[in-house]
């Protein structure tokens, strides 16, 4: 009985190794790793992964002078901060075709908006920190994945009409949104320039991950 035990469990361990050597790891920094320290003030400051963007006024300075440099017996410290480094792969949003709400940015201030998160990691780093109007850029931005997606994707109306023609006059969602419905949509439901679409965390959202 034991003997059949020890095997099960040899067996499991080399499902689960087999698993982890065919996944690729996840994209993170080490939360353990410092790569010395300094005194400020009396106080000692440890450099560690998350001191390189715990303030972005420094954010870039700091990445600069430390993500590609090597101090033994350490790696390059982009090796062990991917995140904090900007290594890491852009979370994205395919087929968001506007920023929602449009001209969002976070609440400290207007120069932090879509197109500023678009920059390295901002994503990662803030893109769930610092909500306005109820949404953080990984909720607004279309380059953070969020943002809206017009769905069904490719729809138009029963006159062959689509979002982007709803789109290029301000009346035409007001005036014919509600009407010549195709595939159980109309414009007001499934284009986000008339407010309808796919929001992140929405039920169509959900949908489109499934196509």
């Amino acid at each position: 009985m034991q003997a059949i035990s020890t095997i099960s469990f040899l067996l499991f361990l080399s499902l689960c190794k087999t698993v982890v050597s065919t996944s690729e790891p996840p994209c993170r920094d080490d939360p353990f790793f410092q790569f010395g320290s300094y005194t400020v003030n009396g106080k000692q400051i440890k450099r560690t992964c998350a001191w390189l963007s715990e303030d972005r006024d420094k954010y870039e300075t700091r990445t600069k002078n430390w993500c590609d440099k090597r101090i033994k017996p350490f790696p390059v410290v982009h090796v062990k901060c991917p995140e904090s480094c900007g290594k890491c792969v852009s979370p994205g949003r395919p087929n968001c075709v506007m920023d929602t709400p449009v001209g969002w940015h976070d609440r400290t201030g207007e120069e932090y908006d879509c197109e500023w998160y678009a920059g390295g990691q901002n994503c990662q780093l803030w893109g769930n920190s610092y909500p306005y109007l109820g949404k953080t850029a990984n909720q607004a931005c279309c380059v953070c994945g969020g943002g809206c997606s017009d769905f069904p994707l490719g729809w138009t109306d029963s006159n062959g009409r689509d979002c982007a023609w709803y789109g290029a006059s301000a009346s035409r969602c007001k005036n014919f949104g509600n009407r010549f419905r195709k595939h159980g949509y109309v414009a007001n439901d499934a284009c986000c320039v008339c407010n309808g679409g796919s929001r992140k965390g929405s039920t169509q959202d959900a949908a489109l991950k499934e196509e």
